[in-house]
């Protein structure tokens, strides 16, 4: 797998965004950072001095990118005055969970707001790619979804027994490695395919992709380097 900046460079980023949406998914509880997150949300962790949800923002707003929706439920009112308290020069709208509803849930009753295709991000991921392109490509291929993934290489630290159709040891394999597409949680969607979440219910991105599949929509997947991706919900990278 080569990316386009292996082969041709990096490329100047065209700021360009100006009328693209994007939602960031911050209502979680972030168990996974307890016990930061027992007294902060999950978006205000900091790295280095900003928390995650500004760095999320600047990759977008180096693009142009003016408009930024939050889905907010766990700690919500801290999470409000941070913004009240930073004033920034784009624009940030709340998008209130009464109760939790996943990873895509409460998308549904907020669905007349998108105009075009929008972005939907984790606010606990960092991807650093070309944001136009992805839009770009979204709109070229005709997706309705479309999913960022990046190449991820998993090892197992045991040699692997592989067993016949008797149960007898066929072979071991010393220490095998795999190849994934791991899901950034990074994506692009159509308005249209918000009508597919059901109303006050949790319902998961995972969900309405294979809702979407079962509907016939062009789901596409954009690929980019793994060093241009970190999960910040992973102890280990945050470190």
């Amino acid at each position: 797998y080569l990316s386009w900046e292996q082969v041709f460079g990096t490329r100047k980023k065209d700021k360009s965004l100006i009328s693209t949406q994007v939602v960031i998914m911050a209502g979680g509880k972030g168990d996974r950072l307890a016990p930061f997150t027992k007294v902060l949300p999950k978006p205000l962790i900091p790295i280095n001095e900003k928390p995650i949800i500004e760095h999320i923002i600047e990759k977008f707003t180096s693009f142009g990118v003016k408009n930024f929706f939050v889905t907010v439920n766990y700690k919500s009112r801290i999470l409000k005055s941070f913004f009240l308290e930073l004033q920034p020069s784009y624009s940030v709208k709340f998008l209130d969970e009464i109760e939790p509803l996943g990873t895509v849930g409460g998308l549904k009753p907020y669905k007349e707001k998108f105009r075009g295709p929008f972005f939907v991000t984790n606010c606990d991921i960092i991807v650093d790619a070309d944001y136009k392109d992805i839009l770009n490509t979204h709109k070229i291929e005709g997706h309705d979804i479309t999913l960022v993934a990046s190449p991820k290489k998993y090892s197992i630290p045991y040699g692997m027994c592989e067993l016949d159709k008797n149960g007898h040891l066929s072979k071991i394999r010393e220490k095998p490695s795999y190849n994934f597409w791991a899901n950034t949680g990074l994506y692009v969607l159509n308005p249209n395919v918000l009508k597919l979440i059901p109303r006050n219910k949790p319902y998961h991105m995972t969900e309405l992709i294979k809702q979407a599949k079962k509907k016939k929509l062009k789901i596409g997947v954009y690929p980019i380097e793994s060093q241009k991706w970190i999960d910040i919900g992973q102890w280990n990278e945050y470190k």
